[in-house]
């Protein structure tokens, strides 16, 4: 070995690819995918930074007095509640570019 990687299968323009291709996401599909992945990395960062401050046990004593929960319980539902905010916050910019009343090409141009 000479320390050279081998030639990826799509360096060749001219050469087909083995075996066949995924197939292509739906409209759908690439909304969901655009809106989820980057609320849950939101969500994991925000949980991280919130609790870097605050002691869950702190949570505990603030919130209903009968409702008993552990400190992966407030974890838990911390991330999912802070998920449901960056994923509610996604979902609005998805549908604002989706509904733009904008033709193609009659953007701003003020590059």
């Amino acid at each position: 070995m000479n320390g050279e990687l081998p030639p990826h299968p799509t360096d060749d323009p001219d050469e087909e690819p083995e075996g066949p291709l995924p197939p292509a996401w739906s409209s759908r599909a690439q909304v969901i995918a655009a809106v989820a992945w980057p609320s849950f990395l939101a969500a994991a960062f925000a949980t991280m930074l919130f609790f870097a401050f605050v002691d869950p046990s702190l949570l505990h004593d603030a919130s209903v007095p009968d409702v008993e929960s552990t400190r992966m319980t407030d974890y838990g539902l911390t991330f999912f509640f802070f998920w449901a905010v960056a994923a509610i916050s996604s979902a609005v910019s998805v549908y604002l570019i989706r509904t733009s009343h904008l033709p193609p090409g009659d953007g701003d141009d003020r590059r």
